[in-house]
């Protein structure tokens, strides 16, 4: 049979079919790992952008309490005012170079009467990760704090926390809780504190990189060609047919006594 004939068949067709939807499926996972590598150097050039910024007063770099302009990620502000210490609270389960602990969020209220929540940074846990080892100190004096905005973190259904803690950096449910105007869509990470009164770990900056997306993306386009040689091969090793075994050629008598002297003269010669 032909290989044309043979392509068309019901069977080869039905096969065909399926190579096609298999290098379909290869083609959307090399996409969606190229999306994901878009997604890594955005983060990457946004870090890049806003991290060595000049410190500029919160409420200029925000406006006000309702902005969510997602670009602002890393940038520095700079609050004025004083720790609310009475409504200081602890984010559970947060790794730190000494294993599981805390972050500690303080709201600090700004001169300008809003409120940004401030994370001052890790802190050990005890031995039963219920609680800080030993919970920092907040000033209670009016100070200057700079600090890296952080967009909210968001929920998670099911998992609660004790009085004075929280399972996630969610800012809308630390300002349900206060009686200020709050910074709702962010968080911000202390760098600097004036006078300087920090206790925790303090925060250093985050190293970013692509990861293996590009390489993981080349090589679903791979899969996809291979399925498609692996196709072609094998469509036309069918239309070639079975291949006929390789039968001895029988070998002569003369052949035959020839072996026997040469075996005889080399046993002589043994």
């Amino acid at each position: 049979m032909t290989l044309v004939r043979l392509a068309l068949t019901r069977r080869w067709l039905g096969i065909l079919v399926m190579t096609i939807a298999f290098a379909v499926v290869c083609v959307g996972l090399g996409q969606w790992q190229f999306a994901r590598r878009a997604e890594a150097q955005a983060a990457i050039a946004l870090l890049n952008a806003n991290y060595d910024r000049s410190p500029a007063p919160v409420t200029d770099v925000l406006g006000d309490t309702m902005n969510t302009d997602r670009s602002l990620k890393w940038t520095p502000v700079k609050v004025e005012g004083r720790y609310l210490a009475d409504r200081v609270i602890y984010v559970r389960t947060r790794i730190g170079d000494a294993g599981i602990g805390f972050e500690q969020l303080v709201p600090f209220l700004d001169k300008s009467g809003n409120v940004l929540v401030v994370d001052r940074g890790w802190v050990a846990a005890d031995a039963t990760n219920s609680k800080p080892v030993k919970a920092p100190a907040i000033p209670t004096i009016d100070m200057s704090v700079v600090a890296r905005l952080m967009p909210t973190e968001q929920t998670i259904p099911g998992r609660d926390a004790p009085a004075g803690q929280i399972a996630t950096i969610h800012v809308p449910t630390i300002a349900g809780r206060l009686n200020n105007p709050t910074f709702e869509a962010w968080y911000a990470r202390v760098a600097i504190e004036t006078p300087a009164t920090l206790s925790t770990e303090p925060w250093d900056r985050p190293i970013l990189d692509e990861g293996p997306h590009l390489s993981y993306a080349l090589q679903w386009y791979v899969f996809a060609l291979m399925g498609f040689v692996g196709y072609g091969w094998a469509l036309r090793k069918e239309a070639r047919g079975p291949i006929e075994p390789t039968v001895p050629k029988a070998r002569t008598g003369r052949q035959r006594d020839e072996d026997f002297e040469d075996a005889a003269v080399d046993a002589g010669n043994a």
